[in-house]
Protein backbone atom coordinates (compact mmCIF):
# COMPACT_ATOMS: atom_id res chain seq x y z
CA UNK A 1 0.00 0.00 0.00
CA UNK A 2 0.83 3.42 -0.73
CA UNK A 3 0.32 6.66 0.00
CA UNK A 4 -1.11 8.06 -3.03
CA UNK A 5 -2.39 11.84 -2.41
CA UNK A 6 -2.15 14.44 0.37
CA UNK A 7 -4.93 17.12 0.72
CA UNK A 8 -4.62 20.00 3.08
CA UNK A 9 -7.55 21.76 3.91
CA UNK A 10 -7.49 25.53 5.62
CA UNK A 11 -10.17 25.72 7.64
CA UNK A 12 -11.90 28.86 10.02
CA UNK A 13 -13.82 26.92 12.72
CA UNK A 14 -16.19 29.37 14.77
CA UNK A 15 -16.33 29.18 18.65
CA UNK A 16 -20.20 28.53 19.94
CA UNK A 17 -18.73 31.80 22.70
CA UNK A 18 -15.92 33.69 22.16
CA UNK A 19 -13.38 32.32 25.03
CA UNK A 20 -11.47 34.30 27.08
CA UNK A 21 -8.60 32.73 29.70
CA UNK A 22 -6.15 35.05 31.60
CA UNK A 23 -3.36 35.07 28.43
CA UNK A 24 -6.35 34.35 25.52
CA UNK A 25 -9.33 36.34 23.68
CA UNK A 26 -10.33 34.05 21.11
CA UNK A 27 -13.44 33.82 18.28
CA UNK A 28 -11.97 31.26 15.81
CA UNK A 29 -9.57 28.03 16.15
CA UNK A 30 -8.32 28.29 12.37
CA UNK A 31 -7.29 24.84 11.40
CA UNK A 32 -5.36 22.98 8.28
CA UNK A 33 -6.29 19.61 7.96
CA UNK A 34 -4.74 16.58 5.79
CA UNK A 35 -6.52 14.10 4.37
CA UNK A 36 -3.74 11.27 3.46
CA UNK A 37 -5.06 9.06 1.16
CA UNK A 38 -3.92 5.11 -0.32
CA UNK A 39 -3.77 3.41 -3.29
CA UNK A 40 -5.84 1.20 -1.14
CA UNK A 41 -8.91 3.21 -1.08
CA UNK A 42 -8.22 4.27 2.81
CA UNK A 43 -7.98 7.60 4.28
CA UNK A 44 -6.75 9.11 7.51
CA UNK A 45 -6.80 12.32 9.01
CA UNK A 46 -5.14 14.76 11.43
CA UNK A 47 -5.12 18.74 11.82
CA UNK A 48 -2.93 21.38 13.13
CA UNK A 49 -4.77 24.40 14.26
CA UNK A 50 -3.38 28.15 15.77
CA UNK A 51 -5.29 31.48 17.13
CA UNK A 52 -4.48 33.79 14.36
CA UNK A 53 -5.49 33.30 10.25
CA UNK A 54 -1.83 33.95 9.11
CA UNK A 55 -0.19 32.09 11.87
CA UNK A 56 -2.72 29.08 10.44
CA UNK A 57 -1.38 30.13 6.58
CA UNK A 58 2.60 29.70 8.61
CA UNK A 59 1.35 26.04 9.40
CA UNK A 60 -0.74 25.63 6.02
CA UNK A 61 2.60 26.31 4.03
CA UNK A 62 4.40 23.62 6.46
CA UNK A 63 2.07 21.24 5.95
CA UNK A 64 2.42 21.62 1.97
CA UNK A 65 6.11 21.52 2.74
CA UNK A 66 6.59 18.23 4.39
CA UNK A 67 3.78 16.47 2.45
CA UNK A 68 6.34 15.46 -0.47
CA UNK A 69 7.97 13.24 2.38
CA UNK A 70 5.02 11.09 2.80
CA UNK A 71 3.62 10.93 -1.04
CA UNK A 72 4.25 7.53 -2.49
CA UNK A 73 5.31 5.93 0.72
CA UNK A 74 3.84 2.78 2.82
CA UNK A 75 1.54 4.55 5.55
CA UNK A 76 3.11 1.69 7.75
CA UNK A 77 6.13 2.88 8.18
CA UNK A 78 5.16 5.77 10.29
CA UNK A 79 7.74 6.12 12.34
CA UNK A 80 10.54 6.29 9.55
CA UNK A 81 8.10 9.06 7.83
CA UNK A 82 8.10 10.99 10.67
CA UNK A 83 11.89 10.48 10.97
CA UNK A 84 12.49 11.86 7.81
CA UNK A 85 10.26 15.38 8.65
CA UNK A 86 11.94 15.37 12.11
CA UNK A 87 15.57 15.78 9.84
CA UNK A 88 13.64 17.76 7.38
CA UNK A 89 13.16 20.53 9.94
CA UNK A 90 16.81 20.77 11.41
CA UNK A 91 16.82 23.97 10.49
CA UNK A 92 13.80 25.51 11.77
CA UNK A 93 14.21 23.51 14.93
CA UNK A 94 12.35 21.40 16.89
CA UNK A 95 9.94 23.54 18.05
CA UNK A 96 7.27 25.96 17.19
CA UNK A 97 5.08 26.28 13.87
CA UNK A 98 7.51 23.47 11.89
CA UNK A 99 6.48 20.38 15.07
CA UNK A 100 2.76 21.79 14.80
CA UNK A 101 2.51 21.09 11.10
CA UNK A 102 4.56 17.99 11.34
CA UNK A 103 1.63 16.92 13.44
CA UNK A 104 -1.25 16.89 11.40
CA UNK A 105 0.76 14.35 8.54
CA UNK A 106 2.00 12.60 11.34
CA UNK A 107 -1.70 12.22 12.88
CA UNK A 108 -3.17 11.30 9.72
CA UNK A 109 -0.34 8.72 8.83
CA UNK A 110 -0.98 6.99 11.93
CA UNK A 111 -4.70 7.04 11.32
CA UNK A 112 -4.28 5.26 7.86
CA UNK A 113 -2.09 2.72 9.25
CA UNK A 114 -4.13 1.44 12.01
CA UNK A 115 -7.30 1.45 9.39
CA UNK A 116 -5.31 -0.75 6.68
CA UNK A 117 -4.54 -3.18 9.38
CA UNK A 118 -8.34 -2.97 10.26
CA UNK A 119 -8.04 -2.05 13.60
CA UNK A 120 -8.78 1.02 16.32
CA UNK A 121 -5.59 2.79 16.69
CA UNK A 122 -5.56 2.64 20.50
CA UNK A 123 -5.16 -0.93 19.30
CA UNK A 124 -3.10 -0.84 16.92
CA UNK A 125 -0.85 0.85 19.20
CA UNK A 126 -1.27 -1.76 21.81
CA UNK A 127 -4.00 -0.39 23.99
CA UNK A 128 -6.68 -2.75 25.55
CA UNK A 129 -8.79 -0.32 27.16
CA UNK A 130 -11.63 1.09 25.54
CA UNK A 131 -12.44 3.87 27.72
CA UNK A 132 -10.87 6.72 29.63
CA UNK A 133 -12.05 8.86 32.31
CA UNK A 134 -12.75 12.54 30.84
CA UNK A 135 -12.86 16.05 32.26
CA UNK A 136 -15.10 18.95 30.52
CA UNK A 137 -13.25 21.55 29.17
CA UNK A 138 -15.57 23.57 26.77
CA UNK A 139 -16.30 26.54 29.38
CA UNK A 140 -15.90 27.54 32.50
CA UNK A 141 -14.42 30.52 31.44
CA UNK A 142 -12.97 33.33 33.59
CA UNK A 143 -15.16 35.97 31.90
CA UNK A 144 -18.22 34.24 32.55
CA UNK A 145 -20.44 35.01 35.65
CA UNK A 146 -20.71 32.88 38.78
CA UNK A 147 -24.42 31.78 37.92
CA UNK A 148 -23.26 30.84 34.46
CA UNK A 149 -20.56 28.77 35.93
CA UNK A 150 -23.47 26.97 38.39
CA UNK A 151 -25.67 26.36 35.66
CA UNK A 152 -22.65 25.09 32.89
CA UNK A 153 -21.84 22.86 35.61
CA UNK A 154 -25.13 20.97 35.92
CA UNK A 155 -25.07 21.31 32.10
CA UNK A 156 -21.79 19.31 31.59
CA UNK A 157 -23.15 16.80 34.76
CA UNK A 158 -26.02 15.97 32.25
CA UNK A 159 -23.87 15.51 29.80
CA UNK A 160 -22.33 12.30 31.69
CA UNK A 161 -20.02 14.48 32.70
CA UNK A 162 -18.16 13.49 36.30
CA UNK A 163 -15.00 16.01 35.95
CA UNK A 164 -15.11 19.55 35.03
CA UNK A 165 -11.97 22.17 34.34
CA UNK A 166 -12.32 25.85 35.23
CA UNK A 167 -10.62 29.05 34.53
CA UNK A 168 -9.41 31.18 36.82
CA UNK A 169 -6.32 34.07 37.22
CA UNK A 170 -8.71 36.81 37.58
CA UNK A 171 -7.15 40.30 38.74
CA UNK A 172 -8.10 39.68 42.36
CA UNK A 173 -7.11 36.32 44.11
CA UNK A 174 -10.14 36.57 46.41
CA UNK A 175 -12.33 35.89 43.18
CA UNK A 176 -10.67 33.17 42.00
CA UNK A 177 -11.08 32.01 45.77
CA UNK A 178 -14.64 32.46 45.63
CA UNK A 179 -15.39 31.09 42.38
CA UNK A 180 -13.68 28.22 42.88
CA UNK A 181 -15.49 27.49 46.37
CA UNK A 182 -19.06 28.42 44.65
CA UNK A 183 -18.63 26.28 42.27
CA UNK A 184 -17.44 23.55 44.66
CA UNK A 185 -20.19 23.51 46.93
CA UNK A 186 -22.62 23.57 43.59
CA UNK A 187 -21.16 20.14 42.07
CA UNK A 188 -20.01 18.73 45.50
CA UNK A 189 -17.80 16.02 46.54
CA UNK A 190 -18.38 13.76 43.70
CA UNK A 191 -17.47 15.79 40.63
CA UNK A 192 -13.38 16.33 40.32
CA UNK A 193 -13.13 20.04 39.52
CA UNK A 194 -9.63 21.31 37.90
CA UNK A 195 -8.20 24.79 37.51
CA UNK A 196 -6.43 26.35 35.06
CA UNK A 197 -4.10 29.24 35.58
CA UNK A 198 -3.47 29.45 31.98
CA UNK A 199 -0.20 30.74 32.89
CA UNK A 200 -1.40 33.89 34.17
CA UNK A 201 0.55 34.15 37.85
CA UNK A 202 4.11 34.76 39.36
CA UNK A 203 5.76 32.07 42.02
CA UNK A 204 4.73 33.86 44.94
CA UNK A 205 1.20 34.27 43.64
CA UNK A 206 0.93 30.46 42.70
CA UNK A 207 1.95 29.70 46.52
CA UNK A 208 0.04 31.91 48.42
CA UNK A 209 -3.38 31.60 46.25
CA UNK A 210 -2.84 27.89 45.56
CA UNK A 211 -3.02 27.72 49.40
CA UNK A 212 -6.32 29.14 49.75
CA UNK A 213 -7.39 26.64 47.46
CA UNK A 214 -6.21 23.42 48.98
CA UNK A 215 -9.43 23.78 51.17
CA UNK A 216 -11.61 23.02 48.24
CA UNK A 217 -9.92 19.65 47.03
CA UNK A 218 -8.92 20.56 43.06
CA UNK A 219 -8.23 17.42 41.04
CA UNK A 220 -5.18 19.48 39.76
CA UNK A 221 -4.03 23.12 39.21
CA UNK A 222 -3.04 23.33 36.26
CA UNK A 223 0.03 26.10 34.14
CA UNK A 224 -0.05 28.36 37.42
CA UNK A 225 3.19 30.15 36.18
CA UNK A 226 4.95 30.70 32.62
CA UNK A 227 5.59 27.53 30.60
CA UNK A 228 9.40 28.16 30.16
CA UNK A 229 10.04 28.97 34.04
CA UNK A 230 10.62 25.25 35.08
CA UNK A 231 12.52 25.55 38.48
CA UNK A 232 9.56 28.14 39.43
CA UNK A 233 6.75 25.39 38.97
CA UNK A 234 8.78 22.79 40.32
CA UNK A 235 9.08 25.24 43.51
CA UNK A 236 5.09 25.67 43.31
CA UNK A 237 4.46 22.00 43.01
CA UNK A 238 6.96 21.46 45.63
CA UNK A 239 5.20 23.95 48.74
CA UNK A 240 1.63 22.82 47.28
CA UNK A 241 -0.18 19.63 48.69
CA UNK A 242 -2.70 19.33 45.82
CA UNK A 243 -0.80 17.94 42.12
CA UNK A 244 0.09 20.63 39.72
CA UNK A 245 -0.01 19.88 35.88
CA UNK A 246 1.55 21.47 33.31
CA UNK A 247 3.60 20.63 30.30
CA UNK A 248 1.45 21.56 26.99
CA UNK A 249 2.71 24.28 25.92
CA UNK A 250 6.60 22.87 25.67
CA UNK A 251 7.49 21.09 22.56
CA UNK A 252 8.64 17.19 21.94
CA UNK A 253 9.21 14.19 24.72
CA UNK A 254 12.78 15.34 25.03
CA UNK A 255 10.69 18.70 27.05
CA UNK A 256 8.78 16.24 28.75
CA UNK A 257 12.18 14.60 30.11
CA UNK A 258 13.11 17.93 31.15
CA UNK A 259 10.23 18.23 32.98
CA UNK A 260 10.64 14.62 34.84
CA UNK A 261 14.13 15.48 35.61
CA UNK A 262 13.55 18.99 37.07
CA UNK A 263 10.29 17.23 39.28
CA UNK A 264 8.33 20.07 37.69
CA UNK A 265 4.80 18.99 38.38
CA UNK A 266 2.64 15.55 39.57
CA UNK A 267 1.23 15.15 36.32
CA UNK A 268 2.44 16.34 32.20
CA UNK A 269 0.03 16.53 29.61
CA UNK A 270 1.77 16.85 26.45
CA UNK A 271 0.09 18.88 23.42
CA UNK A 272 -0.02 16.27 20.30
CA UNK A 273 0.71 19.39 17.42
CA UNK A 274 3.69 20.39 20.19
CA UNK A 275 4.69 16.83 20.25
CA UNK A 276 4.91 17.18 16.84
CA UNK A 277 1.76 13.89 16.54
CA UNK A 278 1.18 10.73 17.83
CA UNK A 279 5.06 9.65 17.60
CA UNK A 280 6.50 11.82 20.23
CA UNK A 281 3.45 11.48 22.40
CA UNK A 282 3.66 7.79 22.69
CA UNK A 283 7.39 8.80 22.97
CA UNK A 284 6.45 11.32 26.18
CA UNK A 285 4.06 8.89 27.80
CA UNK A 286 6.78 6.04 27.91
CA UNK A 287 9.14 8.67 29.78
CA UNK A 288 6.43 9.18 31.98
CA UNK A 289 5.72 5.93 32.67
CA UNK A 290 9.54 5.58 33.53
CA UNK A 291 9.29 8.05 36.06
CA UNK A 292 6.56 6.44 37.69
CA UNK A 293 4.29 9.58 36.48
CA UNK A 294 1.12 9.75 34.90
CA UNK A 295 0.35 11.65 31.87
CA UNK A 296 -2.75 13.47 30.38
CA UNK A 297 -3.49 15.22 27.18
CA UNK A 298 -4.49 18.63 25.69
CA UNK A 299 -7.04 19.39 22.99
CA UNK A 300 -7.30 16.87 20.01
CA UNK A 301 -9.68 14.77 21.73
CA UNK A 302 -10.22 12.44 18.93
CA UNK A 303 -7.49 11.42 18.84
CA UNK A 304 -5.76 12.34 22.51
CA UNK A 305 -7.98 9.45 23.90
CA UNK A 306 -7.15 6.99 21.54
CA UNK A 307 -3.03 7.71 23.06
CA UNK A 308 -4.57 7.48 26.76
CA UNK A 309 -6.06 4.32 26.08
CA UNK A 310 -2.58 3.15 25.06
CA UNK A 311 -0.63 4.15 27.79
CA UNK A 312 -0.88 2.46 31.33
CA UNK A 313 0.11 6.12 32.61
CA UNK A 314 -2.76 7.30 31.04
CA UNK A 315 -4.78 9.19 33.61
CA UNK A 316 -7.43 11.55 32.10
CA UNK A 317 -8.04 12.97 28.68
CA UNK A 318 -9.48 17.02 27.70
CA UNK A 319 -12.68 16.76 26.42
CA UNK A 320 -12.92 19.76 24.38
CA UNK A 321 -15.85 20.08 21.92
CA UNK A 322 -14.14 22.86 19.52
CA UNK A 323 -13.62 20.45 16.79
CA UNK A 324 -16.60 18.20 16.35
CA UNK A 325 -18.63 20.25 13.87
CA UNK A 326 -15.75 18.82 11.94
CA UNK A 327 -16.29 15.09 12.27
CA UNK A 328 -19.95 15.22 12.10
CA UNK A 329 -20.70 13.56 15.59
CA UNK A 330 -19.69 14.13 19.62
CA UNK A 331 -17.65 11.86 21.21
CA UNK A 332 -19.47 8.99 23.05
CA UNK A 333 -19.81 9.46 27.68
CA UNK A 334 -20.41 7.47 30.04
CA UNK A 335 -20.68 7.96 33.42
CA UNK A 336 -17.63 10.02 33.34
CA UNK A 337 -15.30 8.22 30.67
CA UNK A 338 -14.79 8.60 26.78
CA UNK A 339 -15.98 5.67 25.26
CA UNK A 340 -13.05 5.20 22.73
CA UNK A 341 -14.45 4.06 19.01
CA UNK A 342 -13.59 0.59 18.31
CA UNK A 343 -13.84 1.51 14.71
CA UNK A 344 -10.64 1.65 12.11
CA UNK A 345 -8.40 4.32 13.05
CA UNK A 346 -9.01 7.12 15.07
CA UNK A 347 -12.93 6.44 14.10
CA UNK A 348 -13.97 9.75 12.74
CA UNK A 349 -14.24 11.33 9.43
CA UNK A 350 -14.06 14.68 8.41
CA UNK A 351 -17.47 15.43 7.29
CA UNK A 352 -17.00 16.71 3.75
CA UNK A 353 -19.85 19.63 4.58
CA UNK A 354 -18.07 20.86 7.21
CA UNK A 355 -15.23 21.17 5.27
CA UNK A 356 -16.73 23.02 2.78
CA UNK A 357 -18.56 25.18 5.51
CA UNK A 358 -15.71 25.84 7.51
CA UNK A 359 -12.93 26.84 4.12
CA UNK A 360 -10.51 29.49 5.07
Amino acid sequence: MKISSIAVHRLSIPLRRPVRTSIHDLTHVHTVLVEMRSDAGLAGSGYCFAFGRRAAGALHELVLDLAPLYEGKDPVEVRAHHAAAWRALNFLGHAGAGMMALAALDVACWDLAARSADLPLYRYLGGARNRVPTYASSGLWIDSSIDDLLAEADRFRAQGHRAMKMRIGRPSAAEDVERVRRLREAVGPGVHLLADVNQGWDEPAAVRVGRRLEAYDLYWLEEPLPYEDLEGCARVSAALTMRVATGESDYGSLAMKRHLELHVADVLMPDLQRMSGVTEFMKAAALCEAYHQPVSSHLFTETSCHLLAASPNGLIVEHMDWWEELYGEPVRLVDGHLVVPDRPGIGYEPDPRALARFRA
